[in-house]
């Protein structure tokens, strides 16, 4: 057990590196602020301050017209959102800050001030079109969008500007369909069904609206197709499409793609009638990306039917797609068929039509045939047509061929991918992470690079973790982390796990790490897969005879570390745990003489964190011990019920790895790749093995 709880010094080591070096950079900026003037030193903390008042709207203004004349433009851009939004509550601002709230705006505020711009100062031509463009044409779900349109709506009615009735009905579905509103957007769009002696009718020939506006299509395509209207949309858009004069190719593929969307959602005996529709919008696609959603669908219909059928298609259409992996979650679930049926020549064969492509998922058919060879599946023609996929003579034929080409795909952190090249480093006895002894450091002239071009935007940032204003942080975050560099990625991933938001601080070097242009560097891999609560997870670990690696792997994927996040479904804390279930293993350990965590009324406080480890830990274990210690069965257990699993392992007749990928309830089965994956990253990056 001690192996486990044996740390690299040099993993400490470059952890406190990295930390001194935030600890620096944060410094840094203190300093900076520190020799600037105090009126700039206020301003700066004012725009945190005024976010963080909740009522007592003059201070806010105050706070906020004081930002404006922040040096930091992101600071300016985000003071002059709030002042905006004050203004849509009925906040009264002074004329010079109304000036400067329209000067200093950034993004989509921008736009909309430059539209009332031109409304008052009546020097643009259009004015109408431009707002109903930018009103028809964004999509951008969120509360600062939400606002900004709102604001704008507000200005237009002000000045007089209107909009006809199916124009303000088509504003109002499109923003509805952006909040995933589809009945709403639906209500909306019937305006178009007219009045009077044609009430209830939709035109027969498609609305100009939408040809001006092609995207309303869409709009309206999804509203059918997750509402319940039955053929009502199908019929609709296929007569629209049918009563198009001249060239207008984008249209009918819009009209034909989601008459065919709309059928397959109908489900039934209209899946026929779908993949023909997808058949035809293929060949009207107008670039690359709606050809494979075209070949996504159509596969996507056909997964769940005859394998050979799938086979076939796929066979047909692998050489006509452009993003390989833009299909992995279809081939994933074309091997629970396969596997569920012992189809293992129809395994190799998958192999051998994918092993020339860039498609990651030839990792999970290639490990499928090294599994099979190893566990004698395969009959003699299997393993000569084996032999040929992979390129060896039947003398040299083994599951380590396969192993190797399963883990010689791309390095990724996505699942399943992740899981089977693990399981393939674990059979070639090589590490699953390759990554570089000592971390990337920038030169010199580098660093002065990156001191130079990411001030402002970090300094932003990091703002809001000086000014105890983390919680309102992520909303900027999400909109500026694609502007980043890596290095300004990973000071703010360390910030954010500094702060305990890990799920975030996770997100944030994930995206680092799947950039195209990353470099390795270990600081990453270890906030992507962080040790909070250390001691008391390697405790619990060692108490219940459980690797660390696993029990981390386990609550990062349960919670994300999380210790009062509650599920949909009821479950609570660091592991997740049900009442029912923490209740029960609750009184199992008091009569087993261990600590009594039941409290008023027999109920068992999920949330604390030293309550939630233990019963978690003692749980997984009580679970190894139902399985005969059999890692991949215990997890699912814990994920999907002992009993479905037990039920599941006697009637597959399989080893618990290949059990693994027939299960149907893709949560379970995820979670059976998940969290042994995870593990092995933790182990390799903390425990030396």
């Amino acid at each position: 057990m001690n192996r486990h709880i044996r740390t690299k010094k040099t993993v400490i080591y470059a952890s406190c590196v990295y930390s001194i070096r935030a600890f620096l950079f944060l410094l840094f900026f203190i300093l900076v602020n520190s020799c600037v003037s105090h009126q700039e030193q206020v301003s700066y903390d004012c725009f945190y301050r005024g976010l963080l008042i909740s009522d007592n709207n003059a201070e806010k203004v105050r706070l906020f017209e004081s930002a404006l004349s922040n040096p930091n433009e992101f600071v300016r851009n985000a003071a002059s959102e709030r002042l905006a939004i004050l203004m849509l509550q009925g906040v009264e601002l002074s004329a010079n800050t109304i000036s400067a709230v329209h000067q200093q705006a950034g993004g989509f505020w921008a736009s909309v001030f430059e539209i009332i711009a031109s409304l008052e100062n009546n020097t643009v031509a259009g004015n109408r079109d431009k707002a109903l463009s930018f009103l028809l044409n964004v999509e951008h779900n969120s509360e600062s969008f939400d606002h900004a349109r709102l604001y704008l709506l507000g200005e237009l009615k002000k000045n007089e500007l209107h909009f006809s009735e199916t124009e303000m009905a088509a504003i109002e579905g499109h923003h509805a369909v952006v909040k995933l509103r589809y009945n709403d957007a639906l209500r909306f769009f019937r305006t178009f069904q007219g009045s009077g002696a044609t009430s209830g009718f939709w035109p027969s020939q498609i609305p100009d609206l939408f040809l001006e506006f092609p995207n309303l299509i869409n709009d309206l395509g999804r509203a059918f197709q997750y509402t319940s209207t039955g053929s009502e949309g199908l019929n609709l858009f296929l007569g629209w499409e049918s009563g198009l004069q001249g060239e207008c190719d984008d249209i009918r593929f819009r009209l034909v793609f989601y008459a065919a969307r709309i059928a397959r959602r109908m489900g039934g005996g209209n899946i026929a009638n779908a993949v023909s529709l997808f058949e035809r919008a293929l060949v009207l696609s107008p670039d690359y990306e709606q050809q494979d959603a075209c070949i996504w669908y159509i596969l996507d219909a056909l997964v769940s039917g005859p394998t050979s059928v799938f086979y076939e298609q796929l066979e047909r259409f692998i050489p006509y797609w452009h993003n390989d992996n833009y299909f992995s979650g279809i081939l994933e679930r074309y091997i629970v068929r396969l596997v569920t049926g012992r189809e293992w020549r129809r395994v190799i064969n998958v192999f051998n039509l994918l092993k020339d492509t860039n498609a990651a998922m030839k990792a999970g058919y290639a490990w499928l045939v090294a599994r099979a060879l190893e566990e004698g599946y395969l009959t003699a023609g299997d393993r000569q047509l084996a032999a040929r996929a992979a390129r060896v003579d039947n003398a040299s034929l083994g599951s380590l061929v396969f192993y190797r080409i399963a883990y010689d795909v791309d390095e990724t952190m996505t699942l399943p991918v992740l899981y089977y090249r693990m399981q393939s480093a674990k059979a070639l006895g090589l590490p699953l992470l390759i990554l570089p002894e000592e971390n990337v450091e920038p030169d010199e002239d580098t660093e002065t690079e990156l001191q130079e071009t990411h001030s402002f935007a970090l300094e932003f940032l990091l703002g809001f973790f000086s000014n105890d204003a983390v919680g309102l942080s992520i909303p900027y975050i999400r909109q500026m982390e694609n502007m980043l560099t890596p290095e300004e990625l990973r000071i703010v991933a360390q910030a954010l796990y500094d702060a305990h938001v890990y799920p975030q601080s996770m997100r944030l070097a994930s995206l680092n790490i799947s950039r195209e242009d990353y470099i390795k560097d270990r600081r990453d891999y270890e906030l992507m897969f962080p040790r909070p609560y250390l001691e008391l997870i390697e405790t619990n670990a060692m108490q219940f005879e459980i690797a660390p690696s696993l029990l981390f792997a386990l609550i990062r994927a349960e919670s994300a570390f999380q210790s009062a996040v509650v599920s949909r479904a009821g479950a609570v804390g660091l592991s997740q745990l049900m009442p029912a279930t923490a209740l029960e293993q609750a009184e199992r350990i008091k009569r087993r003489g261990g600590p009594d965590f039941l409290g008023p009324d027999n109920i068992v406080d999920s949330a604390n964190p030293y309550a939630n480890v233990y019963i978690g830990s003692y749980y997984y274990n009580f679970l190894l011990s139902r399985f005969d210690n059999n890692e991949q069965l215990a997890l699912m257990s814990y994920n999907g019920g002992q009993t479905r699993v037990r039920r599941w392992f006697n009637a597959g007749n399989l080893p618990a790895d290949l059990l693994v990928e027939t299960v149907t309830i893709f949560e379970t089965r995820d979670y059976g790749r998940r969290v042994p994956a995870f593990g092995r990253i933790y182990e390799e990056l903390y425990y030396g093995n």
